[in-house]
């Protein structure tokens, strides 16, 4: 059914800006708060009762998601046998109409996929399997920030029998783990291979393993091993390939067992200033290892060289943590005399809801503690919500998320 020109809801549909086997797309005015959205309609067919029952749970699960790195959900509607989703409008299109079989630089791709993968991790923890990672679905308000759109769709199709016809495949077989192949479990590994896909392509400049068919695409994977990125790419660092092909194992059981786990690898790569801190050992070399805190090998060098720091994600910006008993993080007050001992107005604190005095990291016994400040928007630590008053021991790598700005934690 053809929506241009038409009302759903109280939203004007003026065009269509995506389609696929199940799902249009449409852009639409929003009079009410005078602001454009994005409208997804799914055809709900006949005799689909139980299906309608499933997509509105997963659409209240999706709308719960709050993440700076996710796709905002405004509401849920149906109208004339049409179940449809409002989300927000982006208007700078896709990550797939960005690449152009160019290999980004590794420290560019990560600055890229870092994000995204925070943001899956997040949406792990409330219990959301994406299942259709790939760089259609990764839009781009601007250049520095990622936003992970279609959650929860596929994963509804795909659990529910007599929505499509026999044979049709969902999702891309490009970016496809092997278990969403051949019918086995699929859980979050499956997403950390499909984000591993897409890391590859961006390194090398294209997916690994592509047939002239997606049918013989998903055969490759299945049979052959995927060959090093640096094959491609010769100079890349190696942790960082070995970080990829481990996260690429087609048994999900050698895999990161975690999106967390993965994302917290890579973001080891980048270092404290976003410049590159592990070197190519080559063929044939040996690379002394330490231990993190969560148990991962990785190569002495990496450690940063600076004191305690925070780091923010999407820019990469260091934040230096001063060597005094406690620093607060907030927004400079030209009213008040005490200001926050970390400004992140400079970062997008503002926009992004930082309180004037927002949080409070102290040291105490050797390790770092922080606590919330009856912040108005709130503080997070892995996207568990703090209480004021009641601080949380920090480990090297963990997220901390005051208002929508996301920062990462360093030890050293």
């Amino acid at each position: 059914m053809n929506w241009i020109g038409r009302t759903l809801g109280t939203y004007q549909v003026e065009s269509q800006i995506g389609r696929g086997a199940m799902a249009t797309v449409y852009r639409a005015y929003q009079p009410q708060l005078a602001r454009w959205v994005a409208v997804k309609t799914l055809n709900m067919g006949e005799g689909s009762q139980e299906f309608l029952d499933r997509f509105r749970q997963e659409a209240r699960a999706v709308a719960a998601l709050r993440h700076p790195n996710i796709l905002t959900v405004y509401d849920y509607g149906e109208q004339e046998g049409v179940a449809y989703l409002v989300m927000e409008y982006v208007p700078g299109g896709a990550l797939k109409t960005r690449l152009s079989g160019r290999p980004f630089p590794w420290l560019e791709a990560l600055k890229l996929l870092l994000p995204i993968g925070y943001a899956l991790a997040y949406a792990h923890e409330q219990g959301i399997v994406h299942r259709d990672i790939k760089p259609a679905n990764i839009l781009m308000p601007r250049d520095d920030w990622p936003l992970l759109a279609d959650f929860g769709l596929v994963k509804l199709l795909g659990s529910q029998k007599g929505i499509t016809r026999p044979g049709a495949i969902l999702g891309t077989p490009a970016y496809f783990a092997p278990e969403q192949v051949t019918a086995g479990s699929v859980d979050f590994r499956s997403d950390v291979y499909s984000l591993a896909i897409m890391l590859y392509e961006l390194l090398a400049g294209q997916p690994p393993l592509m047939g002239a068919s997606p049918i013989e695409t998903m055969q490759r994977r299945l049979q052959e091993s995927i060959p090093p990125v640096s094959l491609y790419v010769p100079g890349l660092p190696t942790q960082l390939e070995l970080i990829l092909m481990r996260a690429l194992e087609r048994n999900p059981e050698a895999r990161y067992q975690t999106m967390d786990e993965f994302v917290r690898e890579l973001s080891w790569l980048r270092g404290d200033t976003g410049q590159a801190v592990i070197p190519n050992t080559g063929a044939g070399q040996t690379t002394k290892a330490t231990t993190n805190l969560r148990g991962s090998s990785l190569p002495s060098d990496a450690v940063p060289a600076v004191g305690a720091h925070l780091v923010v994600i999407g820019t990469g910006v260091t934040l230096p943590l001063p060597q005094q008993p406690e620093v607060v993080l907030g927004r400079v007050n030209v009213r008040s005399l005490q200001p926050p001992g970390i400004d992140l107005e400079p970062h997008g604190g503002g926009q992004a809801g930082v309180s004037r005095q927002h949080a409070c990291l102290r040291q105490q016994g050797g390790r770092w503690l922080v606590e919330d400040l009856q912040s108005t928007n709130g503080t997070f630590v892995n996207e568990r919500p703090l209480s004021p008053g009641q601080p949380v021991a920090l480990r090297h790598g963990d997220t901390i998320r005051c208002g929508r700005l996301m920062l990462v934690f360093y030890a050293q």
